[in-house]
């Protein structure tokens, strides 16, 4: 009666029978393979050689023999060997402990000892791929400790800021948090586990995870409770970082005000020059345009020279740019500086919003065929690293609408207007465009609405007018919301401890500055 069998169960069991009549060396190079995420080459096949001493025609016959079992499988296209996910899980899952620990040892050795350029010079997957295997297969023997050191720094950076691959990312920090993302990784000390939540949290959050703000707010207490400062500094950017994509413009300036109080009590120049390019770029987005000019002055002051670990390359020139754009005034010199020097860092993510500030520019300028071809390059970049780009997606149907290439237009336009955070204003663009006038409004008002944010005074200035123009434009009545309200502005749960924390470090400050000047 098959509807009665376990047939999974009965599979997995043939497949252990079938690994336990192979030869000593078959079995070993099955489970060292097994212990691999992906396909390999044959120069990696040699490298695990089970053989002893090694022997390249023993090692086909080996190799041929797992073919013939059906155990092992080529692809003659990528010429690379490859395992079922079946075969490799019952693989990994059967092998004894210090069997696992013995080969997966090798497998970390080998990759170690590859040569590879820096990190930071990586542009794709493939030039970490020896940094991948040496966490995952440390991960896999329980070693979280030594997978941690491996993956901090270089390797996170790159996967970050280089390619922007936060899936893969995620899949490696995902079996650190066992207890899930609010509660400390499991076997690390103290200084790596408030590195790993933060950097969870970050990579949650550019993933478009809603557990993004839960994991901020745990890293948050860790680092209150371990008193790590300066990681707890590195948190509250990164926390305003992500109330920025949520429109929440007055938390947004709150958190970032606590992390600059927080990095001049601790004098730390690196952390006040990541948080006055934060409030740089909030002064500009709600149009205080003399505080922003204030606030780029000193900025210029601090030079430069930050690491890597805490700041991307460009990314001040990048918001200085768009300040000129939203200004009238940008020039390609602008957006040259900035490209130029994300380039230098391999700061992927950097230059993908060039391209899509590029692209803006040159939309408003009419330029539709230059708009698209800088629109189709964040577009291409963003579909790499996984992420719904609306608003070059949307400004390059609205390009290409014009270049009278966009086909199906209106079937593309209601796929735009199911991405998260769609891009309205250009939405109701594309619609006016296409002559829907009731789409076009539709779009309008949710662009209005998106813009007012928190209410006058703390609203996206730009877009604000813009919008505004449109529907002016449109013949549609401007919407009259309320402005600002502090009373309904609620504090963090972790607000309090976190301000009685800078209060403490800023006596502490005081008290020695006293001492020192009765000292002398």
């Amino acid at each position: 009666d098959l509807a009665t069998l376990d047939l999974i169960q009965r599979r997995n069991h043939i497949l252990r029978a079938a690994m336990d009549a192979l030869p000593p060396a078959s079995r070993q190079l099955l489970s060292t393979l097994a212990l691999l995420s992906e396909s390999v080459d044959y120069e990696t096949l040699c490298a695990f050689d089970p053989h002893d001493p090694p022997d390249a025609n023993k090692l086909a016959e080996t190799v041929t023999n797992l073919e013939q079992c059906g155990l092992l499988q080529y692809d003659g296209r990528t010429r690379r060997h490859d395992l079922h996910p079946v075969v490799r899980g019952v693989a990994a899952g059967g092998m004894q402990a210090e069997e696992k620990e013995r080969y997966g040892l090798r497998v970390v050795d080998h990759f170690s000892s590859l040569p590879h350029s820096p990190y930071e010079q990586a542009e794709t997957l493939e030039d970490l791929r020896s940094g991948l295997h040496v966490v995952r297969t440390l991960l896999k023997l329980g070693r979280f400790q030594q997978a941690a050191y491996a993956y901090r720094g270089g390797l996170s950076n790159a996967l970050s800021f280089n390619v922007g691959a936060f899936s893969e990312a995620l899949s490696l920090l995902r079996a650190f948090f066992s207890d899930g993302w609010g509660e400390p990784p499991e076997g690390v000390n103290v200084h790596l586990a408030s590195y790993l939540m933060n950097d969870a949290a970050i990579t949650l959050d550019n993933s478009g995870e809603p557990q993004a703000q839960a994991a901020f707010g745990a890293a948050l207490r860790f680092d209150l409770e371990t008193q790590n400062w300066s990681e707890m500094n590195r948190v509250l950017i990164n926390i305003s970082l992500s109330l920025r994509s949520l429109n929440l413009l007055t938390k947004t300036l709150r958190v970032d005000a606590m992390a600059l109080d927080l990095a001049t009590e601790r004098g730390d120049q690196e952390d006040l020059f990541l948080g006055r390019v934060i409030r740089f770029t909030e002064q500009c987005r709600i149009g205080q345009w003399a505080e922003a000019d204030a606030t780029w002055e000193l900025l210029k002051s601090m030079g430069d020279g930050w690491t890597r670990t805490a700041y991307r390359s460009g990314a001040a020139e990048g918001c200085y740019a768009q300040f000129q754009y939203w200004n009238g005034r940008l020039q390609e010199e602008h957006l040259a500086t900035a490209e130029r020097l994300a380039a230098e860092g391999k700061s992927r993510t950097e230059i993908r919003v060039l391209h899509g500030l590029r692209g803006a520019w040159r939309l408003e300028q009419c330029e539709w065929a230059l708009a698209a071809e800088s629109f189709a390059e964040a577009v291409r970049m963003a579909r790499e690293s996984g992420i719904a780009g609306a608003g070059s997606e949307t400004g390059l149907a609205l390009a290409k609408h014009h270049l009278g290439q966009l086909a199906e237009p209106q079937r593309e336009a209601e796929r735009l207007a199911q991405l998260r955070q769609p891009a309205h204003r250009l939405l109701a663009q594309l619609w006016l465009a296409l002559g829907d006038a009731e789409q076009a409004k539709h779009h309008a008002l949710a662009a209005y609405r998106w813009a007012w944010a928190d209410g006058e005074p703390y609203v996206h200035r730009y877009e604000l007018t813009r919008t505004t123009e449109l529907l002016q434009q449109m013949n549609v009545p401007i919407p009259n919301p309320p402005p600002y309200d502090p009373a309904k502005d609620e504090p963090f749960p972790w607000e309090a401890d976190v301000r009685a924390a800078i209060e403490k470090l800023k006596a502490e400050k005081e008290a020695r500055e006293s001492e020192g000047s009765v000292g002398e």
